[in-house]
């Protein structure tokens, strides 16, 4: 390569033959998992569930910018931190970092607690976002639930993972909540949120099977 226009190296890749030779051009992938060292297809459970966890980190990142301020910033920037130690949590399997894990997955339970004081209820069944807030909430619970289910694939294989589902399954629930008392619209029904959603379009619910 020419040495007036080097690209810049990863420290893992190096120059061969006057190319870039990185880590993963196979197909497969040398990473630290849960403590030990594996070698993992680039497109295993454990790779995707790294890369589900970055998505929604930088997911959280942007609802934690456009919404600083006020409760979703707050709540976005809690899952952000969640998905990172959860991330260094894959890598080290270690209990002191699970620990960190269980203390910021307390913290979002503690923050929605405090969200929902007061909070009168209603009819459960099919909730939608109505404001740009509540869909940022939205798109982190579905993310959440994404990734638990990626790490519930790697169970068999992985026990350590166990934790990690476990603490997906409940954020995502924690996450729901909160739209319930920030005012998302709650249909008692799947017809009832159909008719609400094409309602706008049209006075006739031909659309429904009644």
């Amino acid at each position: 390569m020419s040495d007036s226009c080097r690209l810049p190296l990863f420290a893992d890749c190096r120059e061969v033959d006057d190319s870039i030779k990185c880590p993963g051009d196979s197909g497969y992938s040398v990473i630290p998992l849960f403590g030990k060292r594996v070698r993992v297809r680039k497109d295993s459970a454990p790779i995707r569930l790294m890369g589900c966890l970055d998505e929604l980190s930088n997911i959280a990142n942007n609802a934690r910018l456009n919404f600083s301020g006020n409760a979703v910033g707050e709540l976005a920037s809690i899952v952000m931190a969640l998905a990172m130690q959860l991330n260094a949590y894959l890598v080290q399997g270690s209990d002191d970092r699970l620990n960190k894990v269980r203390s910021i997955e307390d913290l979002l339970m503690d923050r929605i607690m405090d969200l929902c004081r007061g909070f009168k209820g209603g009819p459960l069944g099919w909730v939608i976002a109505t404001t740009p807030e509540l869909q940022i909430l939205d798109t982190l619970r579905v993310k959440l639930r994404e990734c638990g289910r990626i790490a519930s694939s790697m169970l068999e294989e992985y026990s350590l993972s166990v934790n990690v589902i476990s603490v997906m399954n409940h954020a995502d629930k924690l996450v729901a909540q909160a739209m319930y008392c920030l005012g998302g619209k709650v249909f008692r029904s799947v017809d009832d949120a159909v008719n609400y959603l094409l309602g706008s379009t049209t006075n006739e619910n031909r659309f429904i099977s009644k």
